[in-house]
């Protein structure tokens, strides 16, 4: 059935599509094109594109700490909330009515916050040093090729960080807010030049935050965040056409007034987006048992499998609950380096059976 609807998909980028649209007064009788691309009139989301530059540049900073930085828990705070010009890139601060912050799950802004402050902490005390078990600081893979900065339990607050925020904030706002119905069951007939009407505007900034050029995937170059991940799971998944004919058809859809075909896209697009980060996170999970031996990459990729895991409680389909979440959060653990094979592997296997896949279970 899978297969099937992909291809349903992909038949909808090239055909014309004939609309009856119960949601609208009287009846729809347009006969309109899916273009191939997300090429349409008034189109504008530069907040989701700057807030996305916000946490690339955030995340070049932190990644300092790999080579022995110690990191300023202010500064870190300020690119957080786009306070006091903490950003490089001066049209970032300029931006002052966009931030991560304030787009973040508002009962998950504190972790965030934590999570920053434990992690200067952790620099401050590590000064340089090299870490292990009970002692911050960078480690080496066994073959010298990487190096990553660790807290004193293994936790790599780089990942938790960046992927979290990408959780936490880019999947939440796109799935959770601008797809629902505060954001969509608005005017959809007086157009603002440079953003269309306001479903259409909302509908834009969803995709906003995918991370992906108007011609994906097509074309992959510039993909980041969830797009890069998408991209990387894409082999085995099908998620690029399926997500971005998703989003094309949906934006076509609202432009003429079919809101049936709307919804249908928006199922499409939390269920696909939903399957990129549990796939991600088996992936990880994947290279934790494959590098088991080696600190410095089993962390690292568990602390990518942790927020992974933890990004899936902000999509309102998610196939499990909150709490069925937190207890595989809980299973891997509050000390990767004390971490077993045989907790991964029920992690794993949850995964696999929930989202169906275990055809390519140990391919991702």
């Amino acid at each position: 059935m899978k297969n099937l609807r992909l291809l349903g998909l992909t038949l909808l980028a090239s055909i014309f599509l004939i609309s009856c649209d119960d949601n609208t007064e009287g009846e729809n009788d347009l006969a309109y094109e899916i273009p191939s691309t997300y090429d349409f009139e008034n189109v504008s989301y530069t907040g989701q594109t700057q807030r996305l530059d916000m946490l690339d540049e955030l995340t070049v900073y932190m990644k300092t700490a790999n080579n022995g930085a110690v990191l300023d828990a202010q500064k870190m705070l300020d690119m957080y909330a786009n306070e006091n010009g903490a950003f490089e890139d001066a049209s970032l601060n300029e931006a002052d009515s966009k931030e991560l912050e304030n787009k973040t799950v508002e009962g998950e802004v504190s972790r965030f916050k934590t999570f920053i402050r434990d992690f200067a902490a952790a620099t401050v005390e590590a000064n340089g040093g090299v870490g292990s078990n009970g002692t911050p600081g960078v480690v080496v893979s066994n073959d010298g090729s990487a190096q990553y900065f660790f807290d004193e339990n293994g936790f790599e607050h780089i990942q938790l960080i960046e992927k979290g925020l990408m959780g936490a904030c880019f999947y939440f706002q796109a799935n959770s807010i601008y797809l629902s119905p505060g954001k969509m069951d608005v005017d959809n007939e007086e157009i603002i030049e440079g953003e269309g009407t306001a479903m259409e505007h909302h509908w834009d900034e969803a995709f906003g935050y995918l991370g992906v050029p108007t011609d994906f995937p097509t074309n992959t170059d510039g993909t980041r965040f969830w797009g890069k991940y998408s991209n990387g799971r894409d082999e085995l998944l099908n998620t690029n056409e399926a997500l971005m004919n998703a989003f094309i058809t949906g934006r076509a859809a609202i432009s003429n007034k079919d809101l049936d075909t709307r919804d249908e896209q928006i199922e499409i697009i939390r269920n696909e987006w939903e399957r990129v980060s549990a796939a991600t996170a088996v992936h990880y999970l994947n290279g934790g048992i494959a590098s088991f031996a080696d600190d410095a990459i089993r962390n690292h990729v568990i602390s990518e499998a942790w927020a992974f895991i933890y990004s899936l409680k902000f999509n309102p389909n998610k196939k499990l609950t909150n709490t069925e979440i937190e207890a595989l959060l809980e299973l891997l653990g509050t000390n990767f380096y004390e971490i077993t094979t045989d907790n991964i592997n029920a992690v794993k296997a949850t995964l696999v059976s929930t989202y169906g896949f275990q055809e390519v279970q140990d391919q991702l």
